[in-house]
């Protein structure tokens, strides 16, 4: 089990615990010198979202989480293929925009 994306989770489920590597991976990231990480995409949840705008630094009020996700899975899908951070940093853009 190898790999750059071995660490790199999708799943909201899985992303809820994030904070406890070791309840969702075999062993620590660091062995592999691989960065763990979340991508958004159609099996994202409200946790990929929060964890996402923490590793991006971006300042998107929780009650627009799920507004987010909802945006972040309809675009998964058209596009039929994970989000780009450059695209996610625009959906939050866009919905701080008046």
């Amino acid at each position: 089990m190898v790999g750059e994306n071995l660490f790199v989770r999708e799943t909201g489920a899985v992303a809820a615990q994030f904070h406890i590597p070791e309840a969702i991976e075999p062993y620590a990231s660091s062995i592999l010198a691989t960065r763990r990480g979340v991508v958004l995409g159609k099996k994202s949840g409200i946790a990929s979202i929060k964890l996402k705008c923490e590793e991006l630094g971006l300042d998107a009020p929780a009650a627009s989480h799920a507004r987010l996700l909802d945006e972040v899975k309809s675009l998964a899908m058209r596009n039929r293929r994970l989000l780009t951070d450059d695209e996610f940093r625009q959906l939050v853009r866009d919905q701080e925009a008046p």
